[in-house]
């Protein structure tokens, strides 16, 4: 069975767009999607990055308005494919911000791959603390580790899936190279925010690393044919049937 991605929004945030690409539109508020990726053609389907947990606990730790509705629920995005949060066998960490690890307990069956740096500075950030929540990490490190799978470095984790270490945005940020029929998609994480960075080759107006961000740019805009971020409204305007 081939791969094949669907974006899958599951919460809406508030942010200035100037936080988005750099320098861009400052002063203007913009409503970005928080995606995750399903990936379907692996030997179980695969969810990449599962949003935030909830809406009180991202205005209490992040002063971030974010919101979420019916239509942003994980069962019902999955039911489109007829699946169940428990089908679910993997999900996969670009990083470990707020608004990408909430509903990991939500998919009870899952293995949980991320990168064991990106782990280890999450237990004990530096700059910024809040966009680590610690109910989220004190749960990857307690009650859901049996299912935790620490990657090291760049590796094809399944046909077809590699796992490329970019650092920039976090230390153990990674980004996802897929192979699909019509071509290489990549799954961008917080690398580029908008697809647009990728083109002008812009960082967001957050990094840990300027020179990785850069780096991992310049690859991404060489290597993809489908550029995936997971804030980009665009991407279900361009791709509503999904990517094969």
């Amino acid at each position: 069975m081939t791969l094949s991605i669907y974006p899958i929004n599951l919460g809406d945030v508030e942010i200035d767009h100037s936080f988005l690409v750099w320098g861009t539109k400052q002063g203007t508020t913009a409503t970005v999607p928080n995606f995750g990726y399903l990936i379907l053609g692996a030997d179980k389907p695969i969810v990449v990055d599962t949003s935030f947990r909830s809406v009180e606990g991202m205005l209490e730790t992040c002063n971030l308005t974010v919101h979420r509705n019916d239509e942003h629920s994980l069962e019902g995005h999955l039911a489109k494919f007829n699946l169940k949060p428990s089908d679910i066998g993997y999900i996969i960490h670009t990083h470990l911000h707020v608004d990408h690890t909430g509903l990991d307990d939500k998919m009870p069956n899952a293995k949980i791959l991320l990168q064991r740096q990106e782990l280890q500075y999450a237990a004990a950030p530096l700059f910024p603390v809040p966009f680590y929540d610690r109910e989220d990490i004190a749960k990857l490190v307690g009650p859901l580790w049996d299912r935790v799978v620490l990657l090291e470095g760049d590796s094809e984790i399944f046909p077809g899936i590699r796992a490329v270490v970019t650092g920039g945005h976090t230390p153990g940020h990674q980004i996802l190279y897929v192979a699909l029929s019509s071509g290489t998609a990549i799954i961008t994480g917080d690398l580029a925010y908008l697809s647009e960075a990728v083109d002008l080759q812009m960082p967001s107006g957050y990094w840990w690393s300027l020179p990785e961000v850069m780096k991992g740019l310049a690859c991404i805009k060489r290597d993809a044919k489908y550029v995936l971020p997971m804030h980009d409204m665009g991407i279900l305007e361009r791709y509503p049937e999904g990517i094969k």
